[in-house]
């Protein structure tokens, strides 16, 4: 969405007087936010937030009020999508109103009003707003320092990938469904194996009644089916406990190659650190790389990269081990059920063998003839629908590995990791920042200097709020990629514990970057900074316990 202009009154500490700021749709600003502590200059951004979204983290919407006139209006004119919209908003009275192109737009209900705006309009979703429109690096969380599950969160944000986690949890959902689906069907078909135990029963009960009529060969059916039946259970006994194995083999093959492509990681990360010393000179500075000491660390990393690679060797020759292990074990899963197979084909010939011998018998035989032949057609029912529920949960765990943190996310980041590196390097050496700051395709921030890595506990509070910036700036070019139409950012006390070369660098970055990708940008401080480094002055002032603001154009 791209902002075209905003006005409100009785925002916090402003009074009746409207405010207005207006956006120049063919000029990015840099804008210079003026004003004494509790005057208004954050207020800025919570104006935007809650005139777009109709919400706010850091207030509740009453407490944003005025305290005196206890009442707050404010109307914000957007673009996006080729559509024009108005949304105007208020508090004691109660307003929200969207006009789309000129036109009262309505729906039922102002939550579906609220939906139609974020879903259709704004493309843009609330928490990417807050969360990195409006930005304060005192309260960055640092990418360099923070932990990996949140850095998860931010960049499945950003870059939308929530929706993938969304699909792979209803997978998930679905493949619980599933289990208690095959859960079931195997419960109805022990049930059934039970029906069809208990009708040989009964067939042996028949035998002692009727022994003047084919006693030996009732005999030797049931003699032939118990065998069948007791040669059955034990390869379902031992297809479990093959199956076992497999999954046992298999949670060390994974083991096995997560190790092994560790160990790689390191090589190839090892070899990059000798490679640097071969060249006998630092890429960044020129210093030489020959001295002793250089020379007995290009050594000792020689020793290690030895080490790792002899390492890298075994754990191949141990996957492959387990990989042919557990290909014998699966083609004896495969003869189990051929066999299995054979032993059901064997006991149904039998069965069909004992329906003849009682035909001749009347009712009784009759009985246990529709009944074995009821049972069979169930049975083969449900082994049908319990194959295919199973085939069902076979593709949906694949599909859910694909959605995983290794699947496709994995791929997506690592077509969007070039090029939020190279904005980090290019930027970085705009900073004078003296080493390299690098992302991996799980988001792991990693420090180096002349090939040896730096931690980020050694960092100074102005070297962390510099390497900070360049990142936050990398993401907000990765972000714009995404939302074209976004044309406005708040910075707030960016410049704290930054040297003045420093801020010189980063105002040259923010005037370079706004031009670049379009936003007009707030820089918030509380200390004096050169104004003629920016495009405008909005100077905020409080006279008679009412805050009200100038713009004024400074070059």
């Amino acid at each position: 969405m791209k902002i075209k202009r905003v006005e409100f009154k009785n925002f916090a500490s402003y009074g009746n007087r409207v405010q207005v700021i207006e956006f120049d749709e063919h000029v990015s600003e840099l804008y210079l936010v003026l004003g004494q502590n509790g005057s208004g200059k954050s207020t800025l951004a919570k104006v935007i937030t809650y005139l777009c979204y109709g919400k706010s983290d850091s207030s509740n919407l009453r407490d944003m009020a005025n305290r005196v006139n206890n009442n707050l209006w404010g109307r914000i004119t957007l673009e996006t999508r080729g559509n024009v919209v108005e949304i105007e908003r208020g508090i004691s009275p109660g307003i929200f109103e969207v006009k789309l192109n000129g036109a009262d737009y309505d729906v039922a209900g102002k939550s579906n009003m609220q939906d139609f705006l974020e879903t259709e309009i704004f493309e843009i979703p609330y928490h990417v707003f807050k969360n990195v429109i409006i930005l304060s690096v005192n309260d960055f969380k640092s990418f360099i320092s923070m932990s990996p599950w949140d850095k998860k969160q931010i960049i499945d944000r950003i870059f939308g990938f929530s929706v993938i986690n969304q699909m792979r949890e209803i997978v998930k959902s679905r493949r619980r469904g599933l289990g208690e689906d095959i859960k079931t069907f195997d419960d109805e078909i022990r049930t059934l194996e039970d029906s069809i135990k208990s009708v040989l029963e009964k067939v042996t009960e028949f035998e002692a009644d009727s022994k003047e009529k084919s006693d030996e060969k009732i005999v030797e059916l049931k003699e032939k089916l118990l065998d069948l039946n007791s040669k059955r259970i034990k390869l379902k006994e031992a297809n479990e406990t093959a199956k076992l194995k497999i999954i046992e083999a298999d949670k060390l093959l994974k083991t096995k190659n997560k190790k092994g492509s560790e160990v790689g990681s390191e090589i190839s990360t090892l070899k990059k650190g000798i490679n640097l010393y071969d060249n006998n000179q630092c890429p960044t500075c020129t210093a030489p790389l020959n001295t002793k000491f250089h020379k007995d660390l290009k050594k000792q990393k020689t020793g290690e990269l030895g080490r790792l690679e002899q390492l890298h060797t075994t754990l191949r020759r141990e996957s492959k081990e387990v990989e042919t292990s557990l290909g014998g074990m699966r083609e004896m899963v495969k003869q189990i059920l051929i066999k299995g197979g054979h032993l059901e084909s064997s006991m149904l010939t039998y069965k069909d063998e004992l329906i003849k011998l009682v035909e001749s018998d009347g009712g009784e035989r009759d009985h246990l003839k529709d009944l074995i032949k009821d049972f069979k057609t169930k049975k083969v029912k449900k082994d049908q629908v319990r194959l295919e529920s199973a085939g069902q949960d076979n593709y949906l765990n694949v599909l859910e590995n694909i959605m995983g943190e290794d699947g496709i996310k994995n791929l997506a980041l690592r077509s969007i990791l070039p090029s939020f590196n190279n904005h980090i390097m290019i930027m970085g050496k705009e900073m004078g920042i003296p080493f390299g700051i690098r992302f991996d395709d799980k988001f792991n921030c990693t420090l180096h200097h002349i090939g040896e890595e730096v931690s980020p506990k050694t960092l100074s509070t102005g070297e962390r709020k510099k390497v900070d910036f360049v990142i936050i700036m990398a993401l907000i070019k990765m972000i714009k990629i995404r939302f074209p139409s976004l044309n406005i950012l708040f910075l707030d006390e960016i410049f704290s514990s930054i040297d003045a070369d420093g801020v010189f660098h980063i105002i040259n970055i923010l005037h370079t970057t706004i031009q670049d990708i379009g936003l007009n940008t707030f820089v918030i401080n509380h200390t004096v900074l050169p104004s003629e480094y920016f495009d405008k002055k909005l100077e905020i002032t409080k006279g008679g316990g009412f805050s009200e603001f100038i713009i004024e154009k400074i070059k």
